[in-house]
């Protein structure tokens, strides 16, 4: 019987496979993603450590998966201070004009005294 030798499926106890795919699935995650950059490249590193024994009969083997996505395009909004009682609140609309699309909420009528 042929001896079994030390490939990337049986080594560190088979868990590469299974870590690369978890990570391989992030990537392509990343890639479906609209809010990231399309052109960006995206990167899975496989690293493994060899650490000898003293007597250079094995080594320990020590593996790590790391994946590089793109980062999520920045996106830009305003917000608007309405004075709330003693202090501010932030909304996403200005205050002082009318919401054409948008009717106001029962408290909102209410503090522009609609009601």
């Amino acid at each position: 019987m042929e001896k079994e030798t030390l490939s990337l499926e049986n080594i560190c106890n088979g868990g590469v496979p299974e870590v690369f795919e978890r990570e391989l699935g992030e990537v392509l995650k990343n890639i479906a993603d609209v809010n990231t950059d399309p052109e960006e490249t995206r990167k899975i590193t496989l690293e493994f450590i060899f650490e000898p024994t003293k007597d250079r009969s094995g080594a320990i083997v020590r593996f790590r998966c790391k994946s590089k996505a793109a980062p999520v395009e920045e996106v830009a909004g305003q917000m608007f201070l309405q004075r709330k009682g003693t202090g501010f609140v932030g909304v996403p609309y200005d205050p002082k004009q009318a919401r054409m699309f948008n009717p106001a909420s029962p408290e909102e009528e209410k503090e522009k005294g609609i009601n």
